[in-house]
């Protein structure tokens, strides 16, 4: 058969690789070589709809599967409807968070949509594929969702227990698109780009996030081999930027500490980018992984208020954010820290903390966005539970003002932009400035990112603008 996956079409100047896709087809062509696998990554290719169907109509394929997110649903949700028009014999197969958690009402709205399979799909595409080619039950495909006779059957959705099972991925696939990313015309990334995944799931139970749910709470790790076999590989092909997005890098410290000597040992030299939680970020860790290549560091701080912190169940402290970025500053990496604001529990005395709290941190970026109400999050299932969720909210992402008394839009967008002011203000002064010229010192991509921009008049027109609103 031949199978066509894709990205949603849309814009975005955040382009990373689609590696669900990449699994998705390195597994179909081991256990289905005969199969002809395409994929497309409309998305970060900024391709419209219509873009996409002429390649569809060229391809004529049998097999067509989308990933979808909550924030890429509607778009998703179109195009799918205009590829079943004109590709009425195909079979449309949709995947991704937002699919995984609202599956049945998707396939009651949107009928042309033949199957969703939920949860990670590399063994389940296979087995659907089976089913398809040989005429077998559908409802033994693992995670399958789907109507039949009016009758919704569905089976549990699914993860992966032995990742050093799946397949390397061929990034070939994607062609000749350059991925990096870049933050309001400020490139992040430098040299040729991609992103690895070495570990999938989360143990934590964050009220905010839908990872959780999705991954049944359960992390689960490559081998250290495993996953340096890969980056030795990248390396070889010329990648000298990885980004890895396990939602925590960190979680077993002995394993991050061997995948670190094993890169050293090989002489891989490259920048890699993580996620870790500040409980587990101690010195000798942060040492080891800049050691190795780990120039950046990105923590989800989200508030300085400790019963914000309990309502988002992060089960951290304010002091363990404290030493944690400061390990990672003095090993000499950069330090990204995320805070939300706007939870039910907040008040503008907890956004005040937070505002100074970012100012005392002095984290080399940050990230300030208002809370969202996302299908998936137990903060969604409460709200939803409650009746204060609309009949259809769910095909799109909320903000908190939107279902709560109390922070207004105002309260919360003026918020952000002190956050904002007060990062920028942490570092005009002496202070700031020594830190900066260390940093420099100790980091290349820090080098980089300011080799690179020094003469972007995007970025000084960002810190002109900022000086007339100080």
């Amino acid at each position: 058969m031949k199978v066509f996956l894709s990205t949603p079409p849309g814009r975005t100047s955040e382009k990373w690789p689609p590696l669900g896709l990449l699994y998705l087809s390195a597994c179909i062509r081991r256990d289905r070589p005969d199969d002809e696998v395409h994929v497309v990554d409309a998305f970060c290719r900024d391709m419209s709809t219509e873009s996409l169907l002429e390649m569809l109509r060229s391809l004529s394929p049998d097999i067509i599967g989308l990933n979808c997110s909550t924030h890429t649903f509607r778009e998703t949700i179109d195009a799918m409807e205009r590829i079943s028009l004109a590709l009425p014999d195909a079979i449309l197969i949709l995947g991704g968070y937002h699919a995984t958690f609202t599956a049945e009402r998707i396939l009651r709205n949107y009928p042309f949509i033949d199957y969703i399979i939920k949860g990670e799909a590399e063994h389940a595409i296979v087995q659907l594929l089976d089913c398809i080619d040989g005429g077998g039950d559908p409802y033994q495909v693992d995670g399958i969702s789907f109507v039949k006779d009016d009758v919704y059957l569905e089976r549990p959705l699914t993860i992966i227990k032995d990742l050093d099972s799946l397949p390397m991925v061929d990034r070939s696939e994607l062609g000749d698109l350059e991925y990096g990313y870049r933050h309001q015309g400020i490139p992040l990334t430098f040299g040729r780009f991609t992103t690895v995944i070495s570990s999938r799931g989360c143990p934590y139970d964050c009220s905010f996030c839908s990872c959780s749910l999705f991954s049944q709470r359960r992390w689960r790790a490559r081998s250290p081999e495993n996953v340096v076999r890969e980056l030795e590989s990248l390396y070889r092909d010329g990648y000298r930027t990885v980004v890895l997005v396990d939602d925590n890098f960190t979680q077993d410290r002995e394993r991050a500490i061997r995948i670190c000597d094993l890169i050293v040992g090989k002489g891989i030299r490259m920048s890699i980018y993580c996620e870790g939680r500040v409980n587990k970020a101690d010195p000798e860790l942060m040492r080891m992984m800049k050691r190795a290549g780990f120039e950046v560091i990105f923590f989800g701080t989200e508030s300085a208020s400790p019963h914000v912190l309990d309502y988002y169940n992060k089960k951290v402290r304010t002091e363990q954010i404290v030493e944690a970025v400061n390990n990672a500053k003095d090993a000499g990496m950069m330090v990204i820290t995320s805070f939300i604001m706007g939870a039910p529990v907040e008040t503008e005395e907890d956004l005040e903390r937070t505002v100074s709290f970012i100012r005392q941190l002095r984290p080399h970026a940050v990230e300030i966005n208002v809370l969202d109400y996302v299908v998936g999050t137990r903060i969604w299932t409460e709200r939803e539970s409650s009746g204060e969720v609309g009949p259809e909210d769910w095909k799109t992402n909320h903000r908190a003002h939107e279902y709560q008394d109390g922070l207004s839009q105002a309260v919360l967008q003026s918020f952000v932009d002190k956050g904002y002011d007060a990062y920028i203000g942490s570092w005009r002064c002496m202070d700031g400035y020594r830190e900066f010229l260390r940093l420099l010192v100790k980091n290349r991509t820090a080098r980089r990112l300011v080799s690179r921009n020094i003469l972007n008049r995007e970025v000084w027109g960002m810190v002109s603008q900022k000086k007339k609103v100080n």
